[in-house]
């Protein structure tokens, strides 16, 4: 099939033609067992058709551990967008659990990072104070960009990359330097492709020196930064993680937060619902997705009425096409709804 800018109407013609749960009947030795499967099926199907880079795990997490209920290709690293502000975030519980830190330490706002939105904290004057704790509130349940570079310039950019192993990410070199959202912004709008092409060629030394000389003297308010219209080495410069890497992530999160000095954890990620409107099926969920041109993830960690928890989590990659949103959202909330039933 011929792609178009258009991906959503395969996606329809799935949805017509492979109804959800349809026809199926359960057999009588196991029953739903079949029904299941084929739903789970016909789910990939309809996944498959929104972006050619795809990945999807639904797991239960049991003691910090994920163990898969159903997945879609869950080892393939694609780029994430802001759901890396889980790895900031844990980084930051570290460092509280530490006494490296506190959540109420104060922070001032700095002219010289702030970044492009989401979020408002870019206008806020500089020498505006706030909390840990708010910066943490603001990047989770606005995507706040100029929060999140704040953050990782306290906590130290190297501090974060070297958080990513003991939270199960499989390569963080992958992700180093661990790139400010002002820095991505940056070569995404404004840095010439050569340039980039020779920081892509470079040593972690060099990409560091380029990043502090080149994009630190870059003012987001003022500069004309130029346009971003289309996909842009999605591959190349982002933050990358794979589904189950991503669950892994969100299962240590969970563990940490059960430690009284660390509860905050929990009404922060819980500050945004994404669109999980059932709160008598999952009384707790908490949201982070991530989205440019090209890059769309979506991710819950989900604690359902019988108190077991859960961690959906989608990702889509597409380095021509804007990804469909509502297509991927619609499959994403429909793997939640399916999990509110799991045995």
């Amino acid at each position: 099939m011929t792609r178009t800018s258009r991906p959503g109407l395969a996606l329809l013609l799935v949805l017509v033609l492979l109804p959800f749960g349809v026809g199926l009947p359960a057999s009588a030795d196991d029953p739903g067992g079949q029904t299941r499967d084929a739903d789970w099926r016909r789910f990939d199907a309809a996944f498959a058709t929104v972006a050619p880079g795809t990945n999807f795990l639904a797991a239960e997490v049991r003691d910090g551990a994920c163990i898969p209920v159903h997945g879609l290709t869950p080892d393939r690293r694609l780029a994430v967008g802001s759901t890396f502000k889980l790895y900031v975030l844990a980084e930051l519980a570290r460092q509280v659990a530490a006494g490296e830190v506190a959540w109420s330490e104060s922070l001032p706002i700095q002219d010289a990072l702030k970044s492009l939105p989401s979020g408002g904290m870019r206008y806020q004057p500089e020498g505006l104070r706030h909390s840990l704790r708010h910066y943490a509130e603001r990047m989770i349940e606005d995507s706040d960009n100029t929060a999140t570079d704040h953050l990782i310039a306290r906590l130290g950019r190297e501090n974060v990359e070297a958080a990513q192993a003991p939270l199960g990410h499989g390569d963080p070199a992958v992700n180093t330097p661990f790139l400010l959202t002002r820095e991505m912004f940056a070569f995404k709008i404004s840095i010439p492709a050569d340039d980039t092409d020779a920081y892509l060629t470079a040593d972690d030394a060099t990409q560091r020196r380029f990043l502090a000389d080149r994009v630190g003297p870059m003012r987001f308010l003022t500069e004309d930064l130029g346009e971003w219209v289309a996909p842009k080495r999605i591959d190349s410069i982002e933050w990358f993680a794979s589904a189950t890497e991503i669950c892994r992530a969100l299962g240590h999160l969970a563990a940490m937060a059960e430690q009284p000095d660390l509860a905050p954890i929990w009404p922060i990620l819980g500050l945004n619902r994404g669109g999980v409107l059932d709160r008598a099926a999952w009384p707790y969920t908490g949201h982070k997705g991530g989205y440019e041109a090209g890059v769309l993830n979506l991710t819950w960690l989900l604690r359902r009425a019988d108190d077991r928890l859960f961690v959906v989590t989608a990702g889509f990659n597409d380095p021509v096409y804007y990804v469909d949103q509502a297509a991927a959202w619609t499959l994403a909330l429909d793997a939640v709804e399916r999990l509110s039933e799991a045995p």
